[in-house]
Order: structure tokens, then C-alpha cells, then sequence
């Protein structure tokens, strides 16, 4: 496969009205490569744990 080199890159900040959602985006897009690479266990540990933070927080 023949790659080519990368230019330009914009970086798109979110804003405070659409944080939730960007956050969300992210979210999904690491849980499908997640699932690709880990074990569901793995990925349901990960998933405690960052609800455990988020409840102290």
C-alpha cells in the first residue's frame, strides 16, 4: 500500500455548547477500535473504572 505524506492538519477545537457530543464521538470511536484489539473483559474493566472516576469527581 503506498502512502502519501501528510500536509496540512486542522486541529477543531469543541466549543462549550457541543463538548457532550464531541465527547460522545470519541467515545464511540475508541470503543470500535477497542473491540478490535481487546477483550470484552478488558473493555468492561476500563468502562468501571472510568465510571468509578467520574462519580467521585
Amino acid at each position: 500500500m503506498i502512502r502519501k505524506k501528510v500536509k496540512k492538519v486542522r486541529v477543531y477545537y469543541p466549543t462549550s455548547e457541543n463538548k457532550d457530543e464531541f465527547e460522545r464521538r470519541i467515545s464511540r470511536a475508541l470503543i470500535k477500535v477497542w473491540c478490535d484489539d481487546c477483550p470484552l473483559e478488558v473493555i468492561d474493566k476500563i468502562i468501571d473504572k472510568l465510571e468509578k472516576e467520574n462519580k467521585g469527581a
